[in-house]
């Protein structure tokens, strides 16, 4: 489930929601005032764990840079 950015058009909250794909037409209510929120964007994040590749799921060290 994707997670996305919304920002409410009446008291201009900013906040993250999950949404499913069937429901992404579906209008979304800001939490604060219940006013229309319009999607600004798909919220990028980074998943850090305690795996032996620095947070790595592929379980390798670092990577080198092809470009120098």
């Amino acid at each position: 489930m994707p997670l996305y950015e919304y920002l409410c058009e009446t008291c201009g909250q900013k906040y993250e929601s999950y949404k499913r794909l069937t429901d992404e037409n579906k209008e979304e209510a800001c939490p604060a005032c219940g006013g229309r929120a319009v999607k600004t964007g798909i919220s990028l994040f980074t998943a850090k764990g305690s795996s032996p590749g620095n947070g790595s799921s592929c379980g390798i060290g670092p990577r080198r840079s092809p470009f120098g």
